[in-house]
């Protein structure tokens, strides 16, 4: 990729990795202008192939294991999948950032999947990258964000990872089957917005007054629920 390309490209990335950090109250452990700097490199090498920014529980591994804090189990997951062959990326999306609710503690981690392409580019870089901790995913749901893919013609994907642990209960409070549209009542007294795409193909026509699960993800349009099951 084109240098200033990839320069746009990094840096559009590297504030979207920070808006989110920030949402959870976390700062990460490196300059802005040095992540930017690397994660450009990478792109301009034709060499980064995806970023993850990822929440997890502190495992109780012993430090024997091998891994760096023992690793842990992944709560939440942003993963940005990128096409290091064209110039054109929107990150930003009209739905805007989505925030999957969490409550302490835990920690942040950030991830690059590179192709390291026989330390070819080492000596550009600013950071040290190096074996990241070996995180756990548990069962859970993941959220493509189809206005980044579409906008960028398949090219760029923005997915959210969300573990089970982190499902709600509620009602459903009335569900529209012409308009595909509902909500459910939360189990703390906020009305939460589902669509059709978002329900499983188990439940069913959702009915009023029906139990059901769902993971929330809090978005500029309010709470809305994914991945919506029976009872």
């Amino acid at each position: 990729m084109e240098q200033n390309a990839a320069q746009l490209l990094a840096e559009k990335v590297v504030r979207e990795v920070y808006r989110i950090a920030q949402a959870y109250g976390q700062e990460h452990p490196y300059r802005f202008e040095d992540l930017v700097h690397d994660l450009a490199v990478m792109l301009a090498h034709n060499a980064l192939h995806a970023v993850s920014l990822k929440f997890y529980r502190p495992s109780a591994l012993p430090a024997a294991s091998g891994q760096p804090n023992g690793g842990g189990d992944v709560l939440v997951e942003y993963s940005y999948a990128l096409h290091a062959g064209t110039p054109r990326f929107y990150l930003d999306d009209a739905e805007g950032l989505g925030i999957v609710p969490l409550r302490p503690p835990f920690q942040m981690g950030l991830v690059v999947n590179r192709d390291s392409q026989g330390g070819a580019y080492d000596r550009l870089l600013r950071l040290r990258w190096g074996d990241a901790p070996h995180y756990t995913r548990r069962g859970g749901f993941e959220h493509q964000d189809g206005n980044t893919t579409r906008r960028t013609g398949g090219r760029a994907s923005k997915t959210v990872f969300m573990d089970d642990g982190l499902r709600r209960r509620g009602q459903v409070k009335f569900y529209l089957p012409a308009k595909r549209y509902g909500f459910i009542a939360g189990s703390d007294g906020a009305d939460v917005f589902f669509h059709a795409h978002n329900v499983d193909g188990t439940l069913g026509v959702p009915r009023q007054g029906q139990w059901v699960s769902y993971l929330p993800m809090a978005t500029p349009r309010g709470i809305q629920a994914k991945d919506v099951r029976a009872g």
